[in-house]
């Protein structure tokens, strides 16, 4: 078993990789010129709706109100997104006493959790080639 790793680790960098595709996310229903969008882009091995920093993320400021489009590379594969709208600029999505979002937030397919956090799978996209786009509303 151990020649075959060998063999397998030799020809690695021979194999051919999977090349990054662009992938463009526009985010809608952004009501004020101020603060910033936090975009993140969860794989399926990443802790999605924990406090956790994903591998791939953006943050861009917002100069107008009006819809935003930010644009990613990323491999072909499954995806969930989360943003939020950091309307003071302290980093942080605003909660109220009950753990309710005071700033605008949305998810990828648009989904509005009721009671919980979503889960990875409620949010999950595929990307499979190039020119692909997504809608993300946030929330007033």
């Amino acid at each position: 078993m151990n020649i075959l790793l060998l063999i397998f680790l030799y020809f690695l960098p021979f194999l051919p990789s999977v090349p990054d595709v662009p992938f463009a996310v526009e985010i809608t229903n952004v009501k004020k010129a101020k603060g910033k969008l936090w975009i993140a882009i969860f794989k399926p091995d990443e802790k999605f709706g924990e406090n956790v920093q994903p591998g791939i993320y953006k943050i861009v400021e917002v100069k107008m109100a009006a819809n935003q489009t930010v644009n990613f590379n990323l491999i072909p594969g499954k995806y969930a997104l989360a943003v939020f709208h950091d309307l003071n600029g302290n980093s942080v999505l605003d909660k109220n006493f009950f753990g309710i979002p005071k700033e605008p937030y949305g998810f990828s397919n648009d989904f509005r959790p009721k009671f919980s956090p979503p889960s990875f799978s409620d949010c999950a996209f595929e990307v499979s080639g190039p020119a692909q786009k997504i809608v993300v509303k946030l929330t007033n």
